[in-house]
């Protein structure tokens, strides 16, 4: 297999974390949208140009995190993948991910807006909604702060709620400004702490 996207993305980074975690061979390529040569390449697997993007070993490609961790949790099958395959405790890891997706994506409409990522003149950014989206991201990982039941997400044993979190929060609290309202989670740091002295997400840890 080859994942294609570089781990800046935490989308790209929870299937590059998730690949390790199930034991899975593959080639990591972290091609990038934004240079024209490599968006080439890239469109060759997704026609959107977005990572991440995935090439299976029998050709096909799959886009987009969700489906291809869809793909990976079927590949391994149910007594090994992280996702439960169903019942309440596949409720609450689906519930958990999305909260966390939904946070992360206004951090990162963020980090487009202003700093030395934007892709505006700051004359043009819309500083409330831009505000807002700050409020947001707050509001959902301190709501999911309290949501942590003991050294995982859901209890004793890691899942995708887990690594999903992780990689998200690691993006948010990297990325965050100082004129941002802070974030109170300190239930997520430790959870971050405890993820990132594992190999498996230490090798993809944006630097």
């Amino acid at each position: 297999m080859k994942l294609f996207g570089g781990f800046g993305s935490p989308f790209t980074r929870r299937v590059g974390t998730t690949l390790r975690l199930y034991g899975l061979d593959h080639e990591h390529i972290p091609l990038r949208g934004s240079v024209p040569e490599e968006l080439e390449q890239l469109q060759k697997f997704n026609p959107l140009g977005r990572v991440p993007a995935l090439e299976t070993d029998d050709g096909r490609a799959i886009v987009d995190s969700a489906a291809i961790l869809d793909y990976l949790d079927q590949l391994v099958g149910p007594e090994k993948s992280l996702t439960p395959p169903s019942g309440d405790a596949r409720t609450e890891v689906m519930n958990i991910i999305g909260i966390s997706a939904g946070a992360v994506e206004k951090s990162i409409s963020c980090y487009y807006e202003e700093g030395v990522n934007a892709k505006r003149p700051p004359e043009m950014v819309f500083r409330p909604w831009v505000d807002r989206m700050y409020e947001q991201t707050k509001e959902g990982v301190e709501a999911l702060d309290g949501m942590v039941k003991g050294p995982w997400m859901i209890g004793d044993q890691l899942t995708q709620a887990d690594v999903s979190m992780v990689c998200f929060w690691d993006f948010i609290a990297m990325h965050r400004p100082a004129s941002a309202p802070a974030l109170n989670c300190p239930n997520l740091s430790a959870l971050s702490e405890r993820a990132n002295a594992m190999p498996e997400f230490s090798e993809t840890r944006p630097g």
